[in-house]
């Protein structure tokens, strides 16, 4: 048995990751602005839409089940569904946000916080991230460093550029 204290910080990466990668590490677009790995605007708004995308798949996902039990999707059936993509998104986005530093969809546009969140700014963050949401993405036009997820954060965003 393993000591508790030699968990790897990587846990829940792929065992191969370190086969697959390449030898020297390509360019970043950001290399000229001193180092800084700051998202792009597209980027930061991009976040917010992968959120909604990822919402919206859970309603799609829902009403489809309707529709395969043999009722037809009524407006409660809709507001039903909107609930529970949300109650979803706020449960998968509290834990990858603690475990991963990111919301979904900060994860799959390829953004993460540059430090760990405090756990008691957590409900800020999901906050902030679903006000990005509601407005399809404008509050990422403020970029990286005035980022209301990063405020609410208290860390900035950066690129995540592992495999």
């Amino acid at each position: 048995m393993s000591d508790r204290n030699d968990v790897p910080t990587d846990w829940d990466a792929l065992g191969d990751r370190q086969l697959r990668r390449s030898p020297e590490p390509a360019p970043s677009s950001n290399a000229d602005m001193g180092g800084a790995n700051e998202p792009s605007l597209i980027t930061l708004m991009a976040t917010s839409w992968a959120d909604l995308v990822g919402m919206l798949a859970v309603c799609t996902g829902a009403l489809i089940a309707i529709l395969m039990l043999g009722d037809r999707p009524t407006l409660p059936a809709f507001t039903w569904a909107a609930a529970l993509a949300l109650v979803w998104w706020v449960f998968a986005a509290s834990v990858l946000v603690v475990v991963r530093q990111g919301t979904p969809g900060m994860l799959l546009a390829g953004v993460k916080f540059a430090a760990p969140v405090l756990p008691r700014r957590v409900v800020a963050v999901l906050a902030a991230a679903l006000a990005g949401v509601a407005t399809l993405g404008l509050p990422g036009l403020l970029g990286g460093q005035r980022s209301i997820l990063g405020a609410a954060a208290a860390a900035g965003l950066v690129s995540d550029d592992s495999d």
